[in-house]
């Protein structure tokens, strides 16, 4: 299992594991994703998110993380702490000390392959999770983080009782040109961006009002994410890093620098 905190330091690197991040197993009471064909019950203890996927790329996923509470940080760095004293002198330095850390989870995926509702080339998914903060930390596949946002990105809350629509994710290849305006500036950097490993780039467009909702969803239980953007963080158990797209109104940038649109200043470093 992994932890990250997004509010105390940037460099901290919460990890279970030397592997690519995957979302945790038992991970249940905090995350379900729904399954086509089942009854959409909004619960008020609950809160959902929902997201739409272009797949003419790929059938992608959304990794989204959880920012844990002081409480659940704390936990986390007795644990480590522990761990630390019982590796002995082959435990090396603290800062990139890797231990199995078996809290609570707080890493999910969200999966373009696992729709609840498909029409042509967008799949639309809906979750269930704990009501909190939550970053859109990565894509990736099979339930492994295979990009991370680690150089920006947006956050959100979601609140109990309610259907927080995050919009449609929207994917290319990041040495090619792309259609899709969301990806400018992202895309189209030649044969580097694909080499070893092939780099994507990613958008996140906010809910249109042309977006349909899933059948049976109540309107009224639905509103749009209100973003915000988050600065650069360093996750060590990814294939590749780069950065969510910039969307107008919320999250730019200025020669790397992460500009939250809405107050005209930088991210601070999280």
């Amino acid at each position: 299992m992994t932890v990250r905190s997004l509010f105390l330091i940037a460099c901290l690197a919460l990890s279970a594991m030397a592997a690519p991040v995957r979302a945790q197993p038992g991970a249940a009471a905090e995350f379900r994703q729904i399954r086509a064909g089942e009854a959409l019950q909004i619960r008020p203890d609950r809160a959902y998110l929902l997201l739409r996927f272009d797949t003419s790329l790929a059938k992608f996923q959304a990794d989204i993380l959880r920012v844990p509470d002081r409480t659940e940080m704390e936990a986390y760095e007795a644990a480590k702490r522990a761990a630390y004293v019982a590796a002995g002198a082959k435990a090396g330095p603290p800062e990139s000390f890797v231990f199995y850390y078996q809290g609570r989870p707080n890493f999910f995926a969200l999966s373009a392959n696992k729709p609840l509702v498909s029409a042509g080339q967008v799949a639309t998914v809906i979750a269930e999770v704990t009501p909190g903060d939550y970053v859109l930390y990565g894509e990736g596949f099979g339930g492994s983080l295979y990009e991370c946002f680690c150089l920006g990105t947006v956050g959100f809350t979601a609140p109990a009782g309610q259907v927080t629509d995050l919009g449609t994710m929207i994917f290319g290849r990041a040495s090619e040109p792309s259609a899709f305006p969301e990806l400018a500036g992202e895309v189209d950097l030649g044969p580097s961006a694909a080499m070893d490993w092939r780099l994507f780039a990613v958008a996140l467009r906010p809910p249109r009002t042309s977006d349909a909702l899933p059948g049976g969803l109540d309107p009224a239980k639905v509103a749009p994410a209100r973003l915000h953007a988050v600065s650069q963080f360093v996750e060590p158990n990814t294939v590749l890093i780069n950065r969510l797209a910039a969307i107008p109104g919320v999250l730019a940038y200025d020669k790397g620098r992460v500009i939250d649109v809405a107050t005209g200043t930088e991210a601070v470093v999280n």
